[in-house]
């Protein structure tokens, strides 16, 4: 028999309202009924508040024991609280329901499902067994479909989750030898296994999720223990260890191999301040300062304001705890960006001893740079295809340069530049491109589904033509001017889902310019102005892939700039071994797909040349 129960709790009444089908038992409860029309709007929204809704296929009463019993389609509501389950017993006097088979409770954004679940309504607090479910690390609002399987990790970003045990409340929850994976199919690829995950609501509606130390799973078959714990929330971070090579120094120390943890210390989920400790296996013998100079220690915080939708990021590096040596091994930058109305951005910020990589001319340091810029978003004109955007800095500068004759041979420069120099610079980039595609393979009703790859590999052969300018003016009068063209081919062949050279990528990209005078300064002047840039990546069996990448001075016939690759890439995770013999660096990164660790490798924060792109210098 179906029903539908009201009942008030703590204000000493029972509302019921029955429906054709009552519930044996249900209609002995009708005596202490009150009229909602004998009572003021006050008592009315506090009752609302306090009524506990049930809805079933069969309900019966145990007036004695006062206890509900519930089955078939089970739903009960109170407040901000949604139980569903096959079955469901409420215990009135305690305040209690235990509800099992196909378990789901939701709190306000909190959604999650289990076998079996232990639940107070009164202090909306809970336990649920055999937990499962999907999250969105986007926000992190959880949202959870029982055998949910896509076909591959989209812009989404889901990451699953099972637990033993869950114990949540309406604005928390914490799990017990909890899994998370990013891959959507089973058995997954990857898992994050932990003894202890724990999900907090913040004031803003934003969820912050930490995973305790645990484990890194591959293929169900190969362990990777994590001695630090992960932390998910809006932030783009450093993956939990990073090992990489940086050995190109000139007046800074040459570090050589680097091995470096990346420990989270707070707990917000719009605060992120991460302490990476720093270990240079070559320097702890041979050097004069001994451990001193084979440890180092890098610091990375950052707070979003999303109201302002605007964020403040410090990066703090000492490399080697050398402290007479203090001002030459410490590394510092301050940003503040803030996005603006039309979705350029807005960036102030301060550097100290900023280090940028100025092709022919190697690495230089910028001892202090204080500046800001807007940086317009990616414009499409009309129908054109054309896509166009802008960039205008002012900085005031402090680098090693040429004050009176500059010398335009790259040799000549770093060997006759040997002063710093303090200047204020006015600069505007600007570049317009546009792609032009030339083939594309017929698509196929039944294309086989991602196996080494997040998405669908998009294939086919592309044009691509672009236009850019980079003007820039000093406060000792001096100029320097070059605008360029460029157009290239980038060519996918392979779909990157059978064992062998199912996948081929081949760029070739040629630029040329009109160069007008030079920089004072040597981090950001223009010695290339005729380039090639040639680059191949390509499969040789399964999820392992080759490549390289290497851009040429067409005048001189040198090297500007070259990096291999070796990767193993799967659907949701990937290795790569990179080095770059020219920098003299390297880095071995672990990606995982979908979840929010930083790819990049965070060896150095190099700035490219300036005036080469957009980015900031």
């Amino acid at each position: 028999m179906k029903g539908v129960l009201l009942l008030s709790l703590g204000l000493g009444s029972v509302l019921l309202g029955l429906g054709a089908d009552a519930a044996v038992g249900l209609p002995e409860i009708s005596q202490v009924v009150h009229s909602p029309g004998s009572l003021d709007p006050d008592t009315l929204r506090t009752l609302a508040a306090r009524t506990l809704q049930l809805r079933s296929d069969r309900q019966t009463f145990d007036r004695r024991a006062e206890v509900f019993e519930a089955e078939g389609n089970v739903e009960m509501r109170l407040g901000r609280s949604v139980l569903r389950a096959d079955r469901m017993r409420i215990e009135l006097r305690q305040r209690r329901a235990v509800a099992e088979g196909n378990v789901s409770i939701e709190l306000d954004q909190q959604r999650i499902q289990g076998s079996r679940l232990d639940y107070n309504f009164e202090q909306e607090q809970g336990s649920l067994f055999d937990a499962f479910g999907q999250v969105d690390i986007r926000n992190l609002g959880f949202n959870l479909q029982r055998g949910s399987q896509a076909t591959a990790l989209g812009p989404e970003r889901w990451v699953r989750f099972q637990a033993d045990r869950i114990r949540f409340d309406a604005n928390n929850w914490e799990g017990d030898n909890v899994r998370l994976t990013n891959d959507p199919l089973d058995p997954p690829e990857l898992e994050i296994r932990s003894p202890r995950v724990t999900s907090r609501l913040q004031a803003d509606g934003a969820s912050l999720l930490i995973a305790e130390a645990g484990q890194l799973v591959f293929d169900q078959v190969f362990f990777l223990p994590l001695p630090i714990r992960l932390r998910f929330d809006p932030f783009n971070r450093q993956p939990p260890i990073s090992i990489f090579y940086d050995d190109f120094d000139r007046e800074e120390l040459r570090r050589g191999l680097i091995l470096q943890p990346n420990f989270e210390l707070l707990q917000d989920a719009n605060v992120s301040l991460v302490l990476s400790p720093q270990l240079y296996p070559q320097r702890l013998w041979g050097s004069e300062q001994g451990i001193r100079d084979g440890i180092g220690l890098r610091a990375d915080f950052r707070r979003l304001q999303p109201e302002q939708q605007a964020q403040t990021s410090l990066f703090v590096e000492l490399r080697g705890i050398v402290f007479e040596e203090f001002a030459k091994r410490l590394r510092a930058q301050l940003d503040h960006r803030m996005t603006t109305g039309d979705g350029g951005q807005v960036t102030y910020s301060y550097a100290y001893r900023e280090r940028f990589f100025s092709g022919r001319l190697g690495f230089q340091i910028v001892e202090n740079r204080l500046g800001a810029s807007y940086s317009s978003p990616t414009l499409r004109l009309g129908n054109t295809g054309l896509d166009f955007n802008y960039r205008l800095a002012v900085d005031a500068i402090d680098a090693l340069g040429q004050a009176d004759d500059i010398d335009t041979d790259p040799d000549l420069a770093l060997k006759n530049a040997t002063e710093r120099i303090q200047l204020t610079r006015l600069q505007l980039q600007a570049s317009l491109n546009r792609s032009f595609p030339l083939w594309s393979p017929r698509s196929r009703a039944a294309d086989p589904p991602p196996r080494f790859s997040a998405l669908p590999i998009e294939q086919g052969i592309w044009l691509n033509t672009g236009l850019s300018s980079s003007q820039s003016l000093y406060s000792n009068g001096r100029t320097q001017s070059y605008t360029s063209g460029s157009i290239g081919i980038d060519a996918v062949i392979g779909a990157f889902v059978a064992d062998t050279f199912d996948y081929t990528n081949l760029r070739v990209t040629y630029s040329n310019g009109f160069l007008s005078g030079a920089s004072p300064f040597l981090f950001d002047r223009i010695t290339t102005r005729e380039q090639l840039v040639l680059g191949f990546l390509q499969q040789l069996y399964g999820p392992l892939r080759v490549g390289a990448e290497t851009t040429l001075d067409l005048q001189s016939g040198q090297q500007v700039d070259t990096t291999y690759r070796l990767g193993y890439d799967r659907r949701t995770y990937s290795f790569s071994l990179q080095y770059n013999p020219v920098r003299q660096s390297g880095a071995l990164e672990l990606r995982v797909g979908g979840l929010n660790w930083d790819p990049a490798s965070p060896s150095s924060g190099d700035r490219p040349p300036s005036g080469s792109s957009l980015e900031d210098p």
